[in-house]
């Protein structure tokens, strides 16, 4: 979740500037300095209410928002008054086509890197760079043209809150749900003002995520960062990140209850000197998957595979090869629970934007996962979307977004893929009465959107109603004949709370 433009910070508005200012000025610079986007944006914004032509305000303006978490085409309007000035910053070009590019502006985007590549570049981004943003926008305007049919739940303030949240992970029951927060909450604030991560937990009952807590001790700390990164199908391995100081290093750890045994850290074969990031764990536990930037790979960043060996340990790594691993950055491996589809993160194949998710599957015959697929728009977006979990039934899944409806910076959402069919429970008992029932009618509607959901008759011969149902809340009116009608309401659950057949008679009383 890291900004992408700090590099700009010594661009030649910065150089020799800070000294000149004083007051807030300088106290954003200040901010600015030390990557406090946040709190360096309200700054600027003050100082440039007096002087709203001031080309290195806007310029300064811009990179806080394209460095923080949100709409980061709220610096196309600054960038733009910035380029209309002479001389203009070369940097600014690529910053707007980046703009531009997260607005969903792709020909602009495309005009603005150009021009950028026209004026002889800058310290922004290399020609290579500059090439792959523009393929990025390419590949973008055809997925927006196709948008998968895609629903998104917001978890809310049981989960969710005005912080990060973000890496969500489910076992395939959908019982509980572990994530990562940079929230206000048992953790130490960090020199830029933001929080260091913790791992929090969720339970699920009766349909719906408690309020979330974080794990204790034996996963978190106040001063460091621990980072979810990996669960088992069952839900009872989970991997984690855990900061050492100086970057992280890949852990296990095996459920007990609503919490976690001490993290135990992972062989060297898979914790090398390099970068490990995230990590996924077959249903046997006996196949990780990892993504790491050691020597040797296709490049970047790379998926790599590792077996448990017979005598303990795990075997050599392997590089999962060049149909999934590109010269780009992938990340984020997630095994499904067969063990035939590979989701993952990458900035390679047809990403729209940095890192977007795909899904290879097994090919028994070449022993490798093949035929990386963008799983769509708007599940990928031009934003870095890096993790998706799905649930058993594939009709689910949970990711972190930015979207409007959201709490604040990273949210975590449940997507419901409307194409694949939701399981239904079947409702089912017998109407009763004293007097004999003559004419009835049973109608049930959907609370949520007020639609009549469907009209039903039971058997005139036995009384027996059946009503089926997908997951959600409905209102039940039985109206009969010479009785007092009924209204009630009927909560279909799904996740691990789902069941398949529910018995409920129902009792009429004669007028």
């Amino acid at each position: 979740m890291k900004g992408f433009f700090g590099f700009l910070l010594l661009s030649v508005f910065y150089t020799g500037y800070l000294q000149a200012q004083t007051g807030d000025s300088k106290r954003a610079y200040e901010l600015l300095a030390i990557n406090n986007f946040e709190e360096a944006l309200t700054e600027f914004l003050m100082v440039l209410e007096e002087s709203p032509d001031d080309v290195k305000l806007n310029y300064r303006v811009a990179v806080c928002m394209l460095n923080l978490n949100g709409d980061k085409s709220r610096a196309i309007p600054y960038l733009e008054k910035v380029i209309q000035t002479q001389p203009v910053e070369n940097n600014a070009y690529y910053l707007l086509g980046r703009a531009y590019h997260y607005g969903q502006q792709f020909d602009k985007a495309v005009d603005s890197y150009k021009k950028y590549s026209e004026l002889g570049g800058g310290t922004a981004a290399s020609k290579q760079e500059v090439d792959m943003e523009i393929q990025y926008c390419y590949n973008a305007k055809e997925l927006v043209k196709y948008p998968v049919n895609v629903s998104f739940e917001n978890l809310g303030k049981n989960v969710n809150s005005v912080y990060s949240d973000y890496f969500p992970f489910v076992p395939t029951s959908e019982s509980f749900l572990v994530f990562n927060s940079k929230r206000d909450e048992y953790s130490e604030e960090l020199p830029n003002g933001t929080w260091a991560s913790n791992v929090y937990f969720s339970q699920v009952r009766n349909g719906v995520f408690e309020k979330a807590v974080p794990l204790g001790e034996n996963i978190n700390t106040v001063d460091a960062n621990e980072e979810v990164i990996g669960l088992s199908a069952a839900g009872d391995i989970m991997l984690l990140l855990l900061s050492n100081g100086l970057g992280g290093d890949l852990y296990l750890t095996n459920k007990q209850g609503d919490s976690f045994d001490k993290p135990v850290k992972l062989d060297e074969t898979i914790n090398s000197k390099n970068h490990e990031i995230a990590a996924s764990i077959t249903k046997d536990g006996n196949t990780i998957f990892f993504a790491s930037d050691r020597k040797g790979g296709v490049g970047g960043t790379d998926i790599y595979m590792s077996k448990k060996l017979p005598i303990g340990g795990w075997g050599p790594p392997q590089n999962l090869g060049n149909t999934i691993n590109t010269e780009f950055d992938e990340d984020f491996p997630n095994i499904s629970t067969d063990g035939k589809s590979l989701y993952f993160s990458s900035k390679g194949h047809t990403s729209m934007g940095g890192y977007d998710i795909f899904k290879a599957t097994w090919n028994a015959e070449t022993k490798k996962f093949e035929n990386a697929m963008n799983v769509g728009y708007p599940l990928n977006t031009t934003y870095d979307d890096m993790n998706l979990r799905m649930s058993e039934t594939g009709r689910y899944g949970y990711i972190a977004a930015i979207r409007p409806e959201g709490l604040g910076d990273y949210d975590i959402y449940r997507v419901t893929l409307n194409e694949i069919e939701s399981k239904f429970t079947v409702i089912k008992g017998y109407i009763r009465s004293s007097e004999p029932i003559e004419d009835i009618i049973i109608d049930v509607t959907d609370k949520k959107t007020g639609e009549l959901y469907g009209s039903y008759l039971p058997n005139f011969n036995t009384m027996k109603y059946v009503v089926i149902l997908p997951p959600g809340e409905y209102t039940m009116d039985v109206d009969a004949d010479a009785h007092t009608p009924i209204s009630e309401t009927i909560v279909v659950y799904d996740k691990s709370s789902f069941e398949a057949e529910v018995d409920k008679d129902i009792m009429l009383t004669p007028n």
